[in-house]
Parts: C-alpha cells; sequence; structure tokens
C-alpha cells in the first residue's frame, strides 16, 4: 500500500484548485493485467446525479497509479476500495482529502462507490 500512499501524497501536497469540490478516483483496465487508478477533482457533488464526477476541474491523466494484476475488474475495484480507505484512514494528506464534500471511486462506465461524505 505504501506505493498508492507515495502516489497520493504526490498529488495531495499540491495546492489543488479550490474549485474542486469533490474527488473521484477513476478505474481503467489497460489490458494484459494492468490497471490504472486516476485522480480527478469534480468541480461538482450531487449524489442524486451519477454524472457527478464528469464535471471535471482536475484530471490527472498522464501519471495514473498503475498495477499489474491477473484479477476480474470487480477484484480490481475491491483493492481499489481498500487502497482509498486505508489512505483516508492513515494517508499523510487524509484530512486534506476528507475536506471535500466526497470522495468516490469506480470504474468510468459504472457506478461510483462513495466512501466518504462530508
Amino acid at each position: 500500500m505504501t506505493a498508492f500512499h507515495d502516489w497520493l501524497d504526490g498529488i495531495l501536497h499540491n495546492e489543488l484548485s479550490e474549485e474542486i469540490k469533490a474527488v473521484c478516483f477513476n478505474l481503467y483496465e489497460d489490458g494484459g493485467d494492468k490497471w490504472s487508478i486516476e485522480f480527478v477533482g469534480a468541480g461538482s457533488f450531487d449524489e442524486d446525479d451519477p454524472d457527478w464526477a464528469c464535471d471535471e476541474v482536475l484530471a490527472l491523466r498522464d501519471a495514473p497509479f498503475t498495477l499489474e494484476r491477473a484479477v476480474e475488474w470487480n477484484e480490481f475495484l475491491e483493492e481499489a476500495e481498500q487502497l482509498i480507505a486505508d489512505y483516508l484512514q492513515n494517508g499523510a494528506y487524509a484530512d486534506k482529502l476528507k475536506q471535500y464534500k466526497a470522495v468516490a471511486v469506480g470504474f468510468i462506465d459504472s457506478d461510483l462507490s462513495i466512501l466518504y461524505r462530508a
């Protein structure tokens, strides 16, 4: 889990846009047992609108966290949820992440799991 913490520390130690209201971790299957987690800052949050994360203020597509795992998509989702939940409890910048209205995770073409609500 340290590699994920290091990656997220590298993002959160920076001054991020004040326009960000919520954070979403987008998940991607890259093929060949490779998976990516992308950090997205959204300019709005509405739990009743499943597309709130599309209101992107910041998307770090060029610097995702990547893992190589021979797993199914649902297993990777569970692993990503665990990584983020652990960061929310133990991460160096967990308090900064908790200043947003919500923290969610999910594949871009499916429902989001909200792991934290302010």
